[in-house]
């Protein structure tokens, strides 16, 4: 328990600002004192470095570039750095969470602050479980903050009943995906909020749009996977997506499903739709590109081994195509798009799977950014571009 951060969080109502200032100071000058008396107690150095942290939010809070409403609670519930299993984690960060934004004074209805809760306490789980470093405090103010933020700018209108729908088929086929092995435990919490939030913004057909994703990609990660281990390109853990390949692959559609529930203009459902296609496409195309024998190289079209990043295939190329094609197929079924739109979505999805392939021949080959970083760019450049043509 960060006990210093748990003190200004809850003093703050009841003293000036510049005194919780005063007071984030104070104790980041004791937690000094106590890592320089014994260095090899990390928290101590987590709790300096998250005051800090809490202090800049306060100030921007205070001067009007933050909400008051988003910055204190997070503070408060980052106060709680446990780790835990995240069936223990999720209940203790929904109470505290819930418990203390109905005290603290905010904009939001209980029915909304239970689905913000129920988000931070998901993303706390995750963040308290995932972390291998010992900024965990830290990590939790930075990562509720923006959760609340998110919250604070777009107000979705949801009742209990959808949310407690939304929540129980998102965590009951993240749980599906973690028991086959399609994903760990980062990947089930952090596909459990994605899932969730889509449903309660948008509806169920975009939810299946994303499963579709999931289903298809997972099914051509399985495939020869053994070979593929052989040759050095199969995924780690057997396959199984973590918390960082599903949010590199899915927050840039939910940024849009959130932007299409929030304003209702069909350009951002086209923009999903392309984010999904390129992360389709490309899934399709790596994976099977791995076992293609003539490899290119996207930028100089030199020979390369299979598996490279930024390598290229014929046959991968076909499958691109044909990834991007399906989601988009899809969304015409589905009622989500109709054919114009889909056929847009279809080719902005198409190029983002060709803007991954050169982002891993420069941006990863050099080690700017990682696998992840290049999925996440990709995905949501396909989204941008759609929003381009079509605004």
């Amino acid at each position: 328990m960060n006990l210093g951060l748990a003190a200004v969080a809850i003093l703050y109502r009841h003293i000036t600002y510049e005194e919780a200032i005063g007071l984030g100071f104070a104790l980041i000058l004791t937690y000094a004192g106590l890592y320089a008396r014994n260095p090899e107690r990390k928290e101590h150095f987590d709790s300096m470095v998250s005051l800090s942290t809490s202090i800049i939010l306060i100030v921007l809070a205070a001067k009007g570039y933050l909400p008051e409403h988003a910055v204190i609670p997070s503070i408060l519930i980052a106060s709680f750095r446990t780790k835990v299993p995240y069936y223990f984690g999720i209940p203790i960060y929904f109470i505290l969470g819930f418990l203390f934004l109905q005290s603290f004074p905010n904009p939001w209805s209980a029915d909304f602050l239970a689905l913000i809760s129920l988000t931070t306490a998901l993303g706390s789980s995750l963040v308290v479980y995932a972390m291998r470093n010992d900024l965990v405090s830290t990590s939790l103010v930075l990562a509720n903050t923006s959760i609340l933020i998110t919250f604070d700018i777009y107000k979705i209108a949801i009742s209990k009943e959808e949310l407690f729908l939304g929540f129980v088929m998102a965590f009951l086929l993240s749980l599906i995906a973690y028991r086959t092995g399609v994903a760990d435990e980062t990947g089930l919490m952090a596909a459990t909020i994605v899932g969730m939030l889509i449903i309660v913004s948008t509806d169920i057909r975009y939810f299946i749009a994303l499963i579709l994703f999931y289903a298809i990609g997972s099914a051509a990660t399985k495939y020869r996977y053994r070979d593929k281990e052989m040759l050095g390109v199969g995924e780690p853990a057997g396959g199984a997506r973590g918390y960082s390949n599903v949010f590199a692959n899915s927050l840039p559609a939910l940024f849009f499903a959130l932007n299409y529930g929030y304003f209702s203009n069909a350009v951002f459902s086209a923009a999903f739709i392309a984010s999904l296609s390129t992360a389709l496409g490309d899934t399709l195309a790596s994976e099977f590109g791995k076992m293609s024998e003539k490899v290119y190289l996207i930028t100089s079209f030199e020979r390369v081994k299979p598996g490279e990043s930024g390598g290229v295939s014929a046959i991968g190329e076909v499958l691109a195509l044909a990834g991007s094609g399906m989601i988009s197929l899809y969304a015409i079924l589905s009622g989500i798009l109709g054919p114009h739109e889909a056929a847009i979505a279809m080719i902005a999805g198409f190029i983002g799977v060709h803007i991954d392939s050169i982002l891993g021949a420069t941006a990863e080959k050099r080690e700017l950014i990682g696998n992840s970083g290049v999925n996440f760019l990709s995905t949501l450049l396909s989204g941008l571009l759609v929003l381009l043509i079509m605004l």
